[in-house]
């Protein structure tokens, strides 16, 4: 096994504190770095107590208000998708639409990639975080593996390919509706070249896979692993790049390609219990991308993984968490220690037919 090193750096900033009197406090500041890319995540304690400064409380009056206003002019409502959304050529999607369910995968209007699906997850308008059973992203997730594959089989040129998701305004979402998006494209993007061009370098170091390294390491630990279910490990990630950031890793999977029905359901199940427990923090936005290897080629350095995060709760005039500091110092506030939160998730995968 390779040498996989949990690193952390440690500050203290001194000045007199108002909040004390204005005595003099001295706050510990703990850094911390990816073991694979070196990417930094800060913590300070005096936060964790505090964690509406930066993360205010869902508004549940105002979701509701939005959801209700915007379910209106919805174009995926009521069956409206099936006049509003355009289709794929035949030569790649004969029936034009992929259909499994209550979801339906089309082409987005404005693709920022030569492949770019959007897939509509269910029929409801607005969902909150502990209503995404299993079965329906099963059916979601089912339409898009598929819809790589094809999209690999009919140019091979196209090998590098995430399945992603933004819900709600404040991760990014343009509509309310539930839905995915894939993409697919013949060069990977930043952070996905990033951690292929890290993941082979670490393998020419020391002929392992980091990604299996990474799980057995944490398993033994034991700190931030939270379940493993066939062969997804999912855990908390030791330097998040967001919050509450928990990771999944397919140890025996190092493309979309390889996916079976089970791993399928796994990334379903999986998802489906984060998001209730997202739910049960008071949380109701997130974001998240899942990585493949290149398809159709060898890449023994690398394993399927994905970033789950949160972002801004749903408010009225929310605040953005994503400024200078995340955006272009490129690094990330923890406002949970992940030892916690893996701690708090482990018991939703105990429950409710996990």
């Amino acid at each position: 096994m390779g040498q996989i090193a949990f690193l952390q750096r440690h500050q203290q900033a001194p000045f007199h504190n108002p909040l004390k009197g204005g005595d003099l406090d001295t706050q510990n500041i703990q850094v911390r770095l990816d073991p694979l890319t070196g990417h930094q995540s800060i913590f300070n304690g005096a936060l964790e107590d505090k964690v509406s400064i930066l993360f205010p409380e869902t508004d549940r009056s105002y979701v509701a208000q939005r959801a209700e206003e915007t379910q209106k002019n919805c174009f995926l409502c009521e069956g409206r998708w099936r006049e509003t959304t355009p289709r794929y050529p035949v030569n790649l999607l004969p029936e034009g639409r992929l259909v499994r369910g209550e979801t339906v995968l089309f082409p987005n209007l404005f693709p920022l990639a030569a492949y770019h699906a959007v897939v509509m997850v269910g029929n409801r308008h607005y969902r909150d975080l502990d209503d995404f059973p299993p079965a329906l992203l099963y059916d979601a997730i089912s339409a898009s593996v598929d819809f790589i594959a094809r999209c690999h089989a009919s140019n091979p040129e196209m090998a590098y390919f995430t399945l992603n998701a933004n819900y709600l305004p404040p991760a990014g979402a343009s509509v309310v509706h539930p839905h995915l998006q894939v993409l697919g494209s013949p060069h990977p993007g930043t952070h996905h070249q990033l951690l292929l061009d890290a993941s082979r370098h670490y393998h020419a170091q020391h002929g392992t896979c980091y990604w299996q390294d990474l799980m057995e390491k944490e398993w033994n630990e034991g700190a931030r692993n939270i379940a493993i279910m066939g062969n997804s490990h999912w855990l908390t990630a030791f330097s998040p790049l967001g919050v509450n950031e928990v990771n999944a890793v397919w140890t025996e999977r190092e493309n979309f390609l390889q996916w079976t029905e089970d791993d399928i359901r796994d990334m379903a199940e999986g998802l489906s219990g984060i998001l209730r427990a997202y739910q049960d923090l008071g949380c109701s936005t997130f974001n998240f991308s899942c990585f493949s290897g290149p398809l159709g080629t060898s890449t023994p350095e690398f394993r399927c993984m994905l970033r789950l995060i949160n972002r801004q709760n749903m408010m009225p005039h929310h605040r953005t968490d994503d400024y200078y500091f995340q955006k272009l110092l490129r690094n990330e506030i923890i406002v949970r220690r992940p030892e916690a939160l893996a701690e708090q998730f482990r018991s939703y995968f105990k429950q409710g037919g996990f």
